[in-house]
């Protein structure tokens, strides 16, 4: 008898209110998800398309009150604290469900998503900041493998580690700067920013970057034409990451919206290896 399944929609870089953005908020809605997580700006300066209020809840406001309690889970990036408008104070006021425990400000926290339990980061923090989360990621990695060592580990952040897209990737969370996530216990870091998806191996170790949740506004962009070491696999255009995980695998999926429907563009599948 096979296991249940946890299935999570996770979408970066979408929040312009555009038909791009409702596109994928409806495929991710005919997944019928456990929850929605977001890998940072979920904002951006657009006509009519007041910071979370509408960039987020107009698409995704369903999740943020369920039966089963708040079941949607962001992360910040730069144009969640920078836009006009937007910034950590109303981010709070928007997302105030967010657990504090780790931080009174929401910037990096956790949560069990049934058989997947998130970890989000905040790169934006100061260096000081940056140094507690890592103590913090540390140790709630170990609890996690041992409170639920069939469990699924998903670090998000918004700056990718390692990417061969337009932005610099972020040496600051490899790890060469103490990040040691494979071995603290985590099974993927999962990061936006790019506007692209990208399967970056590196050690025998996933960084994923999520894709572009929406369209237009210049949002898009192209695949590069050189690639850093490590990248197996590039795909330009709006989508989202289905994540579908069962006690013996977690399959994360790059879905693009296609006339109504989706297409499958790319598939990365972990199989449980740890005891």
């Amino acid at each position: 008898m096979s296991s249940p399944t946890t299935t999570i929609g996770l979408v970066a870089d979408f929040g312009n209110c555009a038909d791009g953005e409702r596109a994928v908020a409806s495929m991710i809605n005919s997944w019928k998800v456990d929850a929605v997580v977001t890998a940072g700006d979920n904002t951006y300066v657009a006509p009519k398309c007041e910071p979370f209020t509408n960039s987020v809840g107009n698409y995704y406001g369903q999740y943020f009150s369920t039966d089963k309690g708040p079941a949607f889970f962001p992360a910040l990036g730069n144009h969640d604290y920078d836009n006009v408008g937007a910034g950590l104070d109303k981010y709070n006021a928007i997302f105030h469900f967010i657990s504090t425990t780790a931080d009174a400000k929401r910037r990096w926290y956790d949560v069990k998503i049934s058989g997947i339990h998130v970890f989000v980061l905040d790169n934006y923090a100061p260096p000081a900041d940056l140094a507690l989360q890592q103590t913090w990621l540390k140790q709630a990695l170990a609890t996690a493998q041992k409170d639920d060592p069939a469990g699924w580990r998903v670090v998000v952040v918004h700056t990718p580690p390692y990417s061969s897209g337009v932005h610099p990737a972020n040496p600051a969370m490899q790890p060469s700067a103490g990040w040691d996530y494979r071995g603290w216990g985590a099974d993927v870091v999962i990061a936006g920013h790019q506007h692209i998806y990208e399967d970056v191996i590196v050690d025998g170790f996933h960084y994923i970057t999520a894709g572009l949740g929406t369209n237009g506004a210049g949002e898009e962009r192209p695949c590069p034409t050189t690639y850093v070491s490590g990248s197996r696999i590039c795909v330009a255009g709006p989508g989202a990451l289905r994540l579908a995980a069962t006690a013996e695998a977690m399959s994360v999926a790059y879905h693009q919206p296609k006339g109504g429907a989706s297409a499958i563009a790319d598939v990365v599948t972990f199989h449980r290896s740890r005891p």
